[in-house]
């Protein structure tokens, strides 16, 4: 859902921020001198977002889920000293399942 907020800078000039949030995605903003500018950009984000086509995916396309789980547990769960053991068995259960695909072809569903 998108919020459209009216800001008015000490100089009198008035810009739009708009703030495209929808569950399960992080929040989108951007700011406009025209109201209708932040309409259509609001309108063409959250179908953008829900068709799939928004979020920039060309590093999820270079990275596999293995490195993916090899760097967290590398880089991570270092600092995580107990829980440590435990998420390194679950993730490496996840990587024998996952670990070939690209991290853009693997999805919550």
């Amino acid at each position: 859902m998108a919020t459209i907020e009216k800001r008015t800078a000490e100089n009198g000039e008035t810009s739009y921020r708009v703030k495209v949030r929808l569950k399960g995605y992080p929040a989108q903003s951007a700011t406009f001198q025209r109201p209708t500018d932040a309409k259509k950009w609001a309108t063409a984000t959250e179908s953008a977002i829900r068709e799939g086509r928004h979020f920039k995916a060309a590093e999820a396309k270079k990275h596999t889920f293995a490195e993916m789980v090899d760097r967290y547990i590398k880089d991570v769960l270092p600092t995580k000293p107990k829980q440590a053991d435990k998420q390194a068995m679950q993730l490496e259960w996840w990587k024998t399942k996952l670990g070939p695909y690209v991290l853009a072809d693997v999805t919550r569903l």
